[in-house]
């Protein structure tokens, strides 16, 4: 009697671990991992259990509130309907899901990290949080490419800024890259999407491409402007 009390309020109730199967995930692609549930000191009915990917992003500089830095679900995913955990009970339930490609990449400061949450009698209570990798291949040749062409990130490259959902990316981060170079030149696009439009800076004239990722990078790489690809 006491021990399903207390379970009903969270002394001795459940334990979860989040398990991804691989800490370096790639955009586009299939994540796996599983939930472990531990049972507590009593029987305990968990109504679910959902994971969300969480990314910080970061307000303008001209925005003088004291939140500068605000955390927003990337992605969530339901991973059980209503279970009973019995006394002492391990249960492992696997799950997976496909990364979208909004989902800003880790880098430099950006970090990306996954919460584990559990609704127990109807209050939401966060179990688990920690960080994984993003990658982009796709992204990492066109870093690449810029660097080779005496390209370098700003200071503030890659961190997301705060905008309004869109059909393509309905959530409020914009993850946008800068790259400079000792000429003057400038390189932005914004990255986390399927396709990016690429705005190259010389000499006060400014170009603008497109990167589609179903096509063949190099050759897309050719319709740079001449200044770029004879450095």
């Amino acid at each position: 009697m006491f021990e399903k009390l207390f379970s009903s309020i969270g002394i001795g109730s459940s334990k979860v671990n989040t398990i991804l199967f691989e800490n370096v995930v790639e955009r586009g692609k299939e994540v796996k991992g599983e939930v472990h549930i531990f049972g507590g000191k009593a029987e305990q009915t968990i109504t679910e259990i959902y994971i969300h990917i969480d990314t910080e992003f970061y307000k303008d500089d001209m925005d003088m509130t004291e939140f500068r830095h605000l955390t927003e679900p990337i992605l969530e995913i339901k991973i059980t309907d209503p279970l009973v955990i019995q006394r002492n009970e391990e249960r492992v339930i696997p799950f997976s899901f496909v990364l979208p490609y909004y989902a800003p990449i880790t880098f430099k400061e950006q970090k990306i990290h996954i919460q584990t949450e559990l609704d127990i009698n109807f209050f939401n209570h966060p179990v688990e949080d920690h960080y994984f990798i993003v990658k982009d291949p796709l992204i990492e040749e066109i870093f690449s490419f810029f660097v080779r062409h005496g390209y370098n990130h700003t200071s503030k490259s890659g961190l997301c800024r705060h905008k309004l959902p869109t059909d393509n990316n309905p959530t409020h981060c914009m993850q946008a890259f800068h790259l400079t170079n000792d000429q003057g030149g400038k390189v932005y696009f914004v990255g986390n999407d399927i396709n990016f439009d690429i705005y190259i800076s010389e000499n006060d004239h400014i170009s603008h491409f497109s990167i589609k990722r179903e096509e063949d990078l190099n050759k897309q790489l050719q319709n740079l402007p001449s200044a770029i690809r004879s450095l």
